[in-house]
């Protein structure tokens, strides 16, 4: 009987207090899967040495220790943004004769793959030096040896689980952290390479390149880019809630120089194309064009400053930016 009546008194007092257990076990619950998450080896997926994917290794190591510049450096040089080191990489290891298998690129996301075409078009078409590339649609997601992410989310994440052992998951960022459309926290374990405007970057990218001509001509006559221009200063801007204060700090510049502002946060607007557009209103009036990131982050320069400042306004360039 007094077993009988210890077992009642512990059911009545669930009873009583159901909602403080089911809470409890919910906490434990969340508790649970999140040191799971932590603690659970990724290892089977996780390229640990990323030379490893090379076929032949020892062409890698004598590229690698025949200069001083590297590839994928443990330490680089903070005026050097690796552009060209990778593009000269990718030349000579395109030279090799190596028996290469086309390799399957699915691109995950729409971010910066507005147009992009299936198949080998992309590689045969801009003549790179290594053409054994295809990108795939989404189909069969699970047939790709590389997933190229531009965006990713809990709710197009379960349709690529379970990754497959040997396939390379890349991270690509154009935009800065702040407005970055990967959701870091829930592929961070899944992600193998990342390809941003990061220099640390397994490769880097940006959205432009300037460099000096080795053929410039130093006699070239000096000419005044400014003549016939009429307007000091313009600015094309439609986000006006940028983390980095611009919008203030061309209110404040425009108390002592002439700044036009067009688009949403300014009282100008110009069209998207034809004689008046505003590229060629840049081009044609303009002296000065402000182009400022939307968040300050390292290495990252806004597509607008190759875009509009130095490819619509002229500039004489004549050194390595």
């Amino acid at each position: 009987m007094n077993v009988m009546h210890f077992i009642h008194n512990i059911f009545t007092c669930s009873i009583r207090h159901a909602d403080r257990v089911v809470g409890f076990l919910c906490i434990l619950s969340v508790c649970a899967v999140f040191w799971i998450y932590n603690n659970v080896s990724d290892r089977p997926v996780h390229f640990s040495n990323r030379h490893v994917i090379i076929a032949n290794s020892h062409r890698w190591n004598e590229l690698l220790n025949g200069t001083y510049q590297q590839v994928w450096p443990k330490t680089f040089n903070e005026t050097d943004d690796r552009i060209e080191v990778q593009l000269r990489f990718m030349e000579y290891y395109g030279s090799l004769s190596a028996h290469r298998t086309v390799k399957h690129i699915l691109p995950v996301g729409t971010f910066n793959f507005e147009d992009l075409h299936q198949g080998q078009y992309h590689f045969f078409e801009g003549r790179c030096p290594i053409q054994e590339c295809s990108i795939m649609s989404n189909e069969m997601s699970y047939s790709a040896d590389v997933l190229l992410i531009s965006e990713m989310s809990y709710f197009n994440l379960l349709q690529y689980l379970p990754k497959p052992r040997n396939q390379l998951w890349i991270a690509q960022h154009w935009e800065s952290a702040m407005h970055d459309r990967i959701d870091t926290w829930l592929v961070r374990r899944y992600i193998n390479w990342t390809v941003s405007y990061r220099r640390d970057s397994t490769v880097a990218i940006s959205y432009g390149k300037y460099a000096r001509k080795t053929n410039t001509d130093s006699t070239q006559e000096i000419i005044d880019y400014s003549a016939g221009k009429t307007k000091q200063v313009a600015w094309i801007v439609s986000n006006c809630y940028a983390a980095n204060s611009r919008l203030e700090y061309a209110h404040e510049l425009a108390k002592y120089i002439d700044v036009d502002i067009y688009g949403a946060c300014g009282s100008l607007s110009c069209n998207t194309t034809g004689p008046e557009s505003c590229h060629n209103l840049l081009e044609k009036k303009y002296r000065f064009f402000l182009a400022f990131e939307n968040s300050n982050c390292k290495d990252y320069i806004t597509e607008k400053f190759y875009y509009t400042a130095l490819q619509y306004v002229q500039l004489f360039i004549d050194f390595v930016l």
